[in-house]
């Protein structure tokens, strides 16, 4: 594939993720928001709910931690999860699976943010009785989570073997060259 090519896939790829995301939580916002059924016998059931609580962690522990906070937290997610994306593709030119990881955080994250700033928290819809009320975006982050730990327990090209020391050492470098040259 060439560069150029590549360079559209991946933003085309994260905007349709987002897209769905999205578009699923207008259609239940105006038109199901009151709808309750079961989806797989009593246990995963039809449930929206705006969650206003921001995040998983902040509800889990009633922490009371406003919105701004949030945001600026899930903005310093994005940039940091860009970057390391960034630096990623540089150092390992072929990678499907690093790819799709990057992929399903990046359009989480970034539908973390909308929900944030556009729904004024997370419109939650799938409930998984006894757990926890979720979306399409928490669907993402769990993927990414569970391919990265498996990429970790399966040692995906090395990844066990990766010398931390020097890729931070890599990273910062990487940083200062690309960001900071004028300093």
């Amino acid at each position: 594939m060439s560069k150029t090519k590549r360079n559209y896939k991946i933003p085309l790829s994260i905007l349709l993720l987002i897209l769905i995301d999205q578009c699923i939580k207008i259609y239940i916002s105006n038109n199901l928001m009151r709808e309750n059924f079961y989806i797989i016998n009593d246990i995963v059931e039809f449930a929206p709910t705006l969650n206003t609580s921001y995040s998983w962690f902040n509800s889990l522990f009633d922490l009371g931690i406003g919105l701004l906070p949030h945001i600026v937290i899930n903005t310093i997610i994005l940039l940091i999860s860009i970057l390391i994306f960034d630096f990623t593709r540089l150092k390992q030119k072929e990678g499907k699976i690093i790819e799709l990881l990057f992929f399903l955080l990046l359009a989480g994250v970034i539908c973390s943010l909308i929900d944030k700033i556009f729904w004024g928290g997370s419109l939650d819809y799938i409930y998984l009785k006894g757990f926890f009320t979720f979306d399409l975006k928490d669907v993402y982050l769990s993927i990414f989570e569970i391919i990265l730990i498996s990429c970790w327990l399966f040692n995906y090209k090395g990844f066990r073997k990766i010398d931390e020391k020097l890729l931070y050492r890599d990273f910062k470098s990487y940083i200062k060259t690309k960001y900071f040259q004028l300093f």
